[in-house]
């Protein structure tokens, strides 16, 4: 795993900054959502749903907590964010190949916390396709 890498994953998420993610972002990437059944492949799918994450994550006081590398290509961190006084943890398992994202699964908790970040994702989805159509 490339540490630049992960260092990059957690600036965007700090800055909020969202367009570096092409550069670390690999074109067979698999992203799985806490919420859709099914996983998003493909680069431009996995950088839809992780520039909305962004988007909706960087007003919310996010930050990881505490984090775990294995193997050089797995990297597990734990976050915290606040959504209109909902504390919401959650999970990024991140898999590296080439020094790029290959996989992104997120968990959260607790439900009520999963329901108004949905809806806020959601809402960003449909503003990020209409933003491409334009």
């Amino acid at each position: 795993m490339s540490y630049s890498t992960i260092n990059t994953w957690k600036s965007i998420m700090n800055t909020g900054n969202h367009k570096e993610l092409i550069n670390i972002i690999h074109d067979n990437a698999t992203f799985h959502s806490p919420v859709v059944f099914t996983p998003q492949e493909g680069k431009k799918k996995v950088i839809k749903y992780l520039s909305s994450a962004v988007e909706i994550f960087k007003e919310r006081n996010f930050h990881y907590t505490d984090n775990i590398v294995t193997d050089n290509i797995r990297f597990y961190a734990e976050f915290k964010a606040s959504f209109n006084k909902i504390e919401v943890n959650g999970i990024d398992f991140i898999k590296c190949e080439n020094n790029l994202i290959k996989e992104f699964k997120v968990f959260l908790r607790p439900v009520k916390g999963i329901e108004v970040v949905w809806k806020e994702m959601k809402s960003k989805l449909v503003q990020y396709d209409s933003n491409l159509s334009q």
